[in-house]
């Protein structure tokens, strides 16, 4: 099979995306990926990894370590999950996706190197192999890696190696049908990505979670370093959004570790500035259409969302606007819509029909709609069709607009609607 075009690449993926509606802790293992790894020559042994995992700024961060690394004149890999655009942002090469022509010729040699295999892997643990294989390829000198789901059985952690970097983000509630009910559950699980002899590096956060990871640390014989959050006198870094300050440190504090470990240079204040302007598809991302600023940020649990509307009352203080909104049927719509309240003016809830790794489903807009009016909401308007929920927010008088909760949403309607990605 020969693929030239990313239709191609998408249809030759579709078949690899698992036949349920939703996964179940049974289904979350690393079992698949050992064979898979060992049938295109275990790349990831040959890899300097930075680990990214946690519940919020895990994206962020990743970018960002990966554009510290870049100012440095580093040859750098990097991946991400869900992705927002094109398949391709899950195997970027310095911050840039790599071509459709490259990823249609890689991809078709890397499938036939596994079809003698006899292997059948998911969707995302196809893409994660792949990832390590193209990137092991191209003689890559990090490969900056965020999880997909968790950490411990999450297809990525097939990466071992003793040199490994593994960054810990904020833990909160998210998957927890999945990883587990309570936060010390949910933080063993982002732990597991810490193996033997590998270095941690982690915000302070609170002891019930901090506490997982030094214990896990002491288990496995790893390190951790859990750093005090600071206001840095670095120019533009009080211009970030609040919780963007937060993973450019830790993505901050990762690069000085590397620096030192690894010989890399001292960045300049002009780089270090530099490395804060990456565009984060799907995070704050702001394009301007008929004269109206929409705002798209993936906020999909209470964490996330406290996160974002802090953002924005900082950037629009006392300020309401039109939103448009949509959650999967697994999100803690409860704990989301209270924040966005004192924000909005006017809520359009919607259904998306978008899936990558796994099939998802969005909450029933009728549904979303009901609890909104509960939670205070005065103007709320249900459209099951986005694209049409998309042209009523058009509609509205705001010249600032919002489009928010899942990143499968947004990654719909800018596949729609290509204005969106500021094309």
């Amino acid at each position: 099979m020969e693929l030239k075009t990313f239709s191609d690449i998408e249809a030759a993926l579709a078949a690899y995306i698992p036949a349920v509606k939703e996964l179940t802790g049974k289904t979350i293992s690393l079992e698949r990926m050992y064979p898979l790894m060992v049938a295109v020559g275990n790349p990831e042994k040959k890899l300097k990894v930075i680990h990214i995992a946690g519940t919020s700024g895990k994206t962020s961060t990743t970018y960002y370590i990966a554009s510290l690394l870049v100012e440095a004149g580093k040859k750098v890999g990097l991946t991400i999950s869900p992705h927002i655009d094109s398949v391709a942002e899950r195997v970027q090469i310095n911050l840039k996706p790599i071509s459709e022509n490259d990823f249609a010729e890689s991809l078709t040699e890397f499938l036939a190197l596994i079809e003698t295999a006899n292997i059948n892997p998911t969707y995302f643990e196809l893409l994660v192999a792949f990832m390590y294989w193209y990137f092991a390829k191209n003689e890559v000198d990090y490969a900056v890696v965020e999880t997909g789901l968790g950490g411990l059985l999450d297809g990525t952690n097939v990466a071992d190696r003793a040199d490994k970097l593994c960054v810990i983000t904020d833990i909160g509630y998210d998957h927890m049908q999945i990883l587990g009910p309570t936060l010390p559950e949910i933080a063993a699980q982002k732990a597991g990505i810490i193996h033997a002899n590998n270095h941690a590096l982690m915000l302070n956060q609170s002891n019930e979670i901090t506490n997982v990871f030094k214990n896990w640390c002491a288990k496995v014989g790893a390190k951790i370093e859990v750093l005090e959050q600071n206001a840095l006198d670095v120019p533009g870094f009080t211009e970030l959004p609040q919780f963007q300050q937060r993973n450019w440190q830790l993505a901050y504090e990762a690069y000085k570790f590397l620096q030192n470990r690894d010989s890399l240079e001292v960045l300049n204040n002009e780089q270090l500035t530099q490395s804060m302007l990456v565009q984060v598809p799907g995070r704050m991302d702001e394009v301007v259409i008929g004269g109206k600023k929409i705002i798209m940020d993936g906020a999909h649990n209470g964490q996330k969302m406290q996160a974002f509307v802090s953002s924005f009352q900082k950037k629009y203080p006392s300020q309401k606007v039109s939103v448009l909104l949509g959650l999967k049927a697994d999100k803690q719509f409860s704990e989301v819509l209270p924040l966005l309240l004192p924000i909005t003016s006017t809520l359009i809830v919607t259904k998306f029909t978008s899936a990558q790794d796994i099939p998802s489903v969005g909450i029933d807009p009728s549904l979303l709609a009901m609890e909104a009016t509960k939670a205070g909401f005065e103007n709320v308007i249900a459209e099951l069709d986005c694209s049409l929920a998309y042209k009523q927010l058009l509609g509205c008088t705001d010249n600032t607009l919002i489009i928010t909760g899942s990143f499968y949403l947004i990654s719909q309607l800018r596949h729609e609607n290509k204005e969106l990605q500021g094309a």
